[in-house]
């Protein structure tokens, strides 16, 4: 987790702060960490994991990172938006890839180790809760939702939920 978490620190430049200590001198034993030191640093790394927005987008894209790979097909031919509308207004049923981890943390939602914007948070917790789903469990305004439907599409094109045969 440590170091999921510092390639995310990384990654979005947090902690631009480097440890330095203008009164340090040169030592006798350079191999030496005083206790001083040692607990400046650890405060460091405690302010940047502090941060409420930062640890939770973290910790959503680390929660729903596969553990192995996906079988993951893509839809083929792409599905256009309004045919997944028709295809849920018609009583047909998505299915949740088998390992795929979702996750909705407050108002944040994760799929796949990526952070979707909460364009309807209803629909997306349903995303969350259910493997299996369709009309009902999506409700019927994010059928009428075209920021819903748009990511819906994206995410059953990258082959992430896929209708029943």
């Amino acid at each position: 987790m440590i170091s999921s978490f510092a390639d995310y620190a990384l990654e979005n430049d947090l902690g631009g702060e480097h440890y330095s200590d203008p009164d340090l001198t040169c030592r006798e034993h350079p191999g030496r960490v005083e206790e001083y030191e040692l607990e400046r640093l650890r405060g460091m790394m405690i302010e940047m994991i502090s941060q409420p927005e930062d640890f939770r987008r973290w910790f959503g894209r680390f929660a729903t990172t596969p553990r192995h790979e996906l079988d993951i097909a893509p839809a083929e031919p792409p599905f256009e938006e309004e045919e997944i509308v028709d295809a849920l207004a018609g009583g047909e049923m998505l299915t949740r890839l088998s390992g795929l981890r979702v996750l909705h943390i407050g108002d944040s939602f994760f799929v796949n180790s990526e952070q979707l914007e909460p364009t309807d948070p209803a629909a997306l917790d349903a995303l969350c809760r259910y493997t299996l789903l369709g009309k009902e469990e999506l409700g019927e305004a994010a059928l009428r939702n075209p920021a819903f439907i748009a990511d819906l599409t994206r995410l059953i094109n990258q082959g992430y939920w896929f209708f029943d045969e």
